[in-house]
């Protein structure tokens, strides 16, 4: 049985691995997304045309994504880091939104959101109390 769910609050060696490569995951796209608007890349000139976004921003936005991504990495203040990322993500969704992005567009970081909070919530006790998913009794 899973020691995430018999009680004991230590999360078994998969889970660990589990929430590690997420984090890797999360951690490593972000880091790219915040490199490919350091750079300006043309996809990211692209999007910025389309949200009707100055490319001027760019730069402040990656740096902003560098520094929420670095509070996510630190083990004591990753909840805090996850709940400015949620942030960040949302703005994201809103600015997608108003532009009249794809669907799928319009909801990936919403997607990339619940995938920053799940390693979190998979090593996290306090944070699992705080959101439980609770299993259909047999």
């Amino acid at each position: 049985m899973d020691s995430r769910l018999s009680g004991t609050g230590r999360p078994s060696r998969v889970t660990v691995w589990i929430a590690r490569g997420l984090y890797g995951l999360a951690t490593l796209f972000m880091l790219f997304d915040s490199g490919a608007k350091f750079f300006m890349a043309p996809g990211v000139a692209d999007a910025f045309r389309r949200q009707g976004m100055p490319l001027s921003l760019a730069p402040a936005i990656a740096t902003l994504l560098l520094v929420l991504v670095a509070v996510y990495l630190i083990p004591r203040t990753s909840v805090l880091g996850a709940v400015l990322l949620t942030g960040y993500f949302g703005g994201a969704c809103a600015c997608n939104l108003r532009a009249g992005f794809s669907p799928f567009e319009t909801i990936f970081p919403v997607v990339f959101g619940a995938i920053v909070w799940t390693p979190i919530y998979l090593l996290n006790q306090r944070v699992r109390a705080l959101l439980p998913v609770q299993r259909k009794e047999t």
